[in-house]
């Protein structure tokens, strides 16, 4: 039962952390260190500002995206909360506002936001676990010849 609950809970946990952090900084210019602001940004694109002003497509993709998530939700449930927290805060802000916050500058980087770095951090773990269960595999296999 502990895990039924543990997962929704990290995702409303960094779901909310996204969106009250975008609302925080909302056109917001401050200066933490020499390379790292908050800098308020509004993307209509993807990653690195790519393919600007194509909202509807990214709407769709994200609940094309969101079927899959569901779908292999239970094979790897860590991974894919954190995916799912960082797809769901930034559509939300593409369905309420036609575009999603960004505030995160680091150096020359593209200015991100939380849901970037959920999206980024979920895909590492999936990484990591194919991984590790390709290394099983290959492991399992050279058992058996």
């Amino acid at each position: 039962m502990k895990a039924f609950i543990k997962y929704p809970l990290l995702i409303l946990f960094l779901f909310v952390l996204d969106q009250v952090s975008k609302s925080l900084l909302q056109a917001k210019d401050i200066a933490l260190f020499p390379f790292v602001s908050f800098s308020y940004a509004q993307n209509t694109g993807a990653a690195f500002s790519l393919f600007q002003n194509q909202n509807l497509i990214f709407v769709v993709l994200s609940f094309v995206a969101l079927i899959f998530i569901l779908y292999y939700f239970k094979e790897y449930p860590l991974a894919l909360s954190f995916i799912l927290a960082g797809l769901l805060g930034n559509l939300a802000d593409r369905l309420l506002f036609g575009f999603v916050r960004d505030f995160i500058s680091i150096g020359s980087f593209p200015i991100f936001n939380v849901a970037d770095s959920c999206n980024t951090i979920g895909i590492v773990l999936l990484l990591y676990a194919f991984w590790k269960e390709e290394k099983l595999n290959k492991a399992r296999a050279h058992q058996k010849a």
